[in-house]
């Protein structure tokens, strides 16, 4: 197997220890790689180590960006993003790989995490309370331990993106991450351990163990996020109704029912049930998109938690339902030569993109959580920070109408009004922004994207993801 080459000027100098998780010998890697790989697991807790594929920037590594993806679920590896999304390789029928022209490695230093514990190969040791609170701790250790291994990025721009239940991962972890930043004033409060450091001191004030860490925290872009479950509700029956999947008077039922508001009486559950059968034929989460009949036809979802919490198990979703894919990503990952080169041969583990066992157990009471309080809190307490939000509209499981809905509901001012934004002279979507203390909060529509929105729309995502990353947004 051809080992992987670095060209060009702004090479990275690493670490013996980093040096030793390097992928030299990758199988089916196309023709030309000029960027390193790395992968290994970072221990976040006893028992618990979270693993990870790390790939540099096709441009500058030395000074382009460090960007952590993990995909939702809750229980779906981020791998599963690298295969299917945005990484830099696709994976063929025959075990090969071919160049994803769309990867966002072409300017970025891509980290792709398996979380929570117990995901894909991350390991576990034990029983797991799985909340979104430990995510956030967990997902934080990671990023410490990444750093320490990896400190040629400790001054790199720091910035995290997801989708789908990205949408509590991310601002939860954020706000981990500025907690931790600002958890006590002076080393002398943490005589046995250290302290972070004293520049936003936000309370409560906590010491940590281990070595501290300053990362250049600048936000997150999290696409089609679960948010709130009303709102979620309410955005895909809105969806099936705005493409003119039902009838003008079943939805004015739906409205009339107050389901709008409050869908949790027997009359929205049978109407919601209807609307249910009648759109069963297509893909919620691409409705423009063929559904997955043959194996040719690839969908890529992260559904299990979700669909729980949505009631749709054992309705239009069968209890056993799995992503209907040409499975050529799980297969590779599967190799043992590929698992061999990752590092991973001695776990014995089949590889799956979701874990049914972490999204069985995962906290039910954290997935129909409200987010935007602890939207209001970031914007409120790390202004500095920049966060966008990122919605195909043309998912219904977690609709850009049910984005908009919490969106809007914040109340904060507008500071760019809503307008087109364009690609190659074609209208490719939205953008509105808000101000608030000088900080910098966007949604963007990405028109004709599905729930996957770098599957569904590749170039217009990279777009987004480039200009978000440059400050243009």
């Amino acid at each position: 197997m051809m080992a992987l080459l670095v060209l060009g000027a702004a090479a990275v100098t690493y670490s013996p220890e980093a040096l030793s998780n390097e992928i030299t010998d990758l199988p089916g890697l196309p023709a030309g790689v000029n960027f390193k790989m790395f992968s290994g697991h970072i221990p976040v807790a006893k028992g618990r180590a979270l693993f990870y594929w790390f790939v540099e920037s096709q441009d500058s590594p030395a000074t382009d960006p460090l960007v952590l993806w993990t995909n939702g679920g809750p229980g779906c590896s981020g791998l599963g993003g690298f295969m299917t999304e945005q990484g830099p390789f696709r994976p063929t029928s025959d075990g090969m790989l071919t160049e994803n022209a769309y990867s966002w490695n072409k300017h970025a230093n891509m980290v792709f995490i398996e979380q929570p514990a117990g995901v894909g190969f991350s390991t576990v040791d034990g029983p797991m309370n799985y909340t979104d609170a430990q995510a956030a701790a967990d997902n934080a250790a990671f990023l410490r331990g990444f750093l320490q291994t990896y400190d040629a990025y400790n001054t790199s721009a720091l910035y995290l993106t997801s989708e789908s239940y990205g949408g509590h991962y991310l601002p939860t972890l954020a706000q981990q991450i500025i907690k931790e930043l600002g958890s006590c004033v002076t080393d002398k409060d943490c005589p046995n351990s250290y302290c972070l450091n004293d520049k936003t001191k936000v309370a409560p004030f906590k010491c940590h163990d281990g070595p501290g860490w300053e990362p250049s925290f600048k936000g997150f872009m999290v696409g089609n996020p679960l948010t709130y479950m009303p709102y979620r509700d309410y955005g895909q029956y809105g969806t099936f109704a705005g493409h003119n999947l039902l009838p003008k008077p079943l939805w004015d039922q739906y409205l009339n029912a107050g389901c709008r508001e409050d869908s949790s009486s027997d009359t929205c559950a049978k109407l919601m049930q209807k609307m249910d059968g009648l759109t069963s034929g297509l893909d919620p989460y691409a409705l423009d998109f063929p559904v997955c009949t043959t194996e040719k036809m690839a969908g890529r979802h992260e559904r299990h938690t979700l669909l729980r919490a949505m009631g749709k198990l054992n309705g239009y979703f069968p209890d056993s339902y799995t992503p209907c894919d040409s499975n050529w990503g799980a297969k590779y990952l599967n190799t043992p030569a590929v698992q061999k080169a990752l590092g991973v041969s001695e776990l014995n583990v089949t590889w799956a993109e979701c874990s049914d066992s972490v999204s069985n157990q995962y906290s039910q009471t954290d997935v129909v959580l409200p987010m935007m309080p602890v939207y209001k809190w970031l914007i409120e307490n790390a202004p500095q920070l920049s966060i966008l939000v990122m919605s195909g509209d043309d998912d219904s499981v977690c609709a850009t109408l049910g984005s908009q809905q919490w969106i809007w509901d914040m109340g904060y001012p507008v500071s760019d009004e809503w307008a087109p934004w364009t690609m190659d002279s074609q209208v490719s979507g939205f953008r509105v922004s808000f101000g608030t203390n000088g900080s910098a909060f966007q949604f963007v529509t990405v028109h004709g994207a599905g729930h996957m929105v770098p599957s569904t729309r590749p170039a217009q995502a990279l777009q987004v993801f480039e200009n978000y990353l440059s400050g243009k947004w």
